[in-house]
């Protein structure tokens, strides 16, 4: 991992393996730490793997508030434009950036549209959470972790609902928001932050599926419990939330490049549904195995400690 202080405002970019063109989300707030951002460069380096992509993950952040966001968004924009026309850097927008913001980096990289936009992220979603209540969400109970601070992709709960899914309103999240794990729900969908759900809450999990919209939203010791119950199917994060990630990677127009995501999903999720160490850990072992051939594999996000046979 390099970390690189921008120089022009208070913020920096953690970049996974630094001599390989690298992408990820970007988040501001107060004060991010780069711990997180760390994490997050990871899972998308295992979302460019899992996608055979040799791309490394990145991820920024932004320390400002209030009146000095305009300026700040401003100065990051213009430091990091040279970066993006030359290929080498693409960021995304995440928790506290808007798409408009970061229209002008998108634009320099050369970057459609869909290039981390919420509908190619909800496209993959929505095909992740069908594969794991095997094929069809019609008829299926769907509950969505999310939060005013950190809302679901846009457009969420009305794909689910286009294709048969009835989304649950949790009585009580808004103030107790750890509520939603409780859910009686076939699907719940996270991500509004890294290790959302933790061992505390796996003893209240009664779905049959998580599926990220976001990022590692369950921590290592939450999933492991989970695997261990065996109840619940707990979806790769660096598969289904990949869409936004790896849009502007992809060739044809909008309409092709949605198709080539929800395909993707479904076929990377078949194939490592029958693991007998899971899906998560079978993407893991899947992605590492691409990696392996471009680059050195150096620790696996929220899973790494997770492996029954220490691999």
């Amino acid at each position: 991992m390099a970390v690189r202080m921008l120089e022009s405002t208070d913020g920096f970019v953690v970049v996974d393996f630094p001599d390989a063109p690298a992408a990820g989300p970007i988040r501001r707030a107060r004060k991010i730490l780069q711990s997180s951002a760390t994490d997050l460069a990871r899972s998308a380096t295992y979302t460019f793997a899992s996608f055979e992509m040799e791309r490394s993950g990145a991820s920024g952040g932004l320390n400002a508030e209030g009146d000095r966001i305009p300026d700040a968004v401003d100065a990051l924009v213009t430091e990091l434009a040279p970066d993006a026309e030359a290929g080498r850097l693409h960021l995304f927008p995440a928790k506290g950036f808007d798409a408009d913001q970061l229209a002008p980096l998108r634009e320099a990289g050369g970057l459609g549209t869909l290039s981390g936009s919420a509908k190619a992220t909800t496209a993959g979603v929505v095909a992740a959470a069908s594969w794991a209540v095997g094929g069809s969400l019609d008829g299926k109970r769907v509950a969505i972790e999310q939060t005013s601070a950190a809302p679901a992709p846009a457009d969420l709960a009305q794909s689910l609902t286009a294709v048969g899914a009835e989304v649950i309103e949790v009585p009580g999240v808004d103030e107790k928001p750890w509520m939603i794990w409780g859910a009686d729900v076939d699907v719940i969908l996270a991500g509004t932050k890294p290790g959302t759900l933790t061992h505390q809450g796996v003893e209240f999990v009664k779905a049959k599926a998580l599926v990220p919209w976001g990022p590692i939203p369950f921590t290592t010791k939450a999933v492991a419990q989970l695997l261990a119950k065996g109840d619940t199917v707990v979806v790769p994060d660096f598969v289904s939330a990949a869409g936004g990630l790896i849009a502007g990677y992809l060739p044809g127009d909008e309409e092709a490049v949605v198709k080539e995501i929800v395909s993707s999903v479904a076929m990377i999720l078949t194939e490592v549904g029958d693991h007998e160490d899971g899906p998560l850990l079978g993407a893991c072992y899947r992605a590492e195995a691409f990696m392996t051939g471009w680059t050195s594999e150096r620790g696996r996000p929220a899973a790494r400690s997770m492996s029954p046979t220490g691999r």
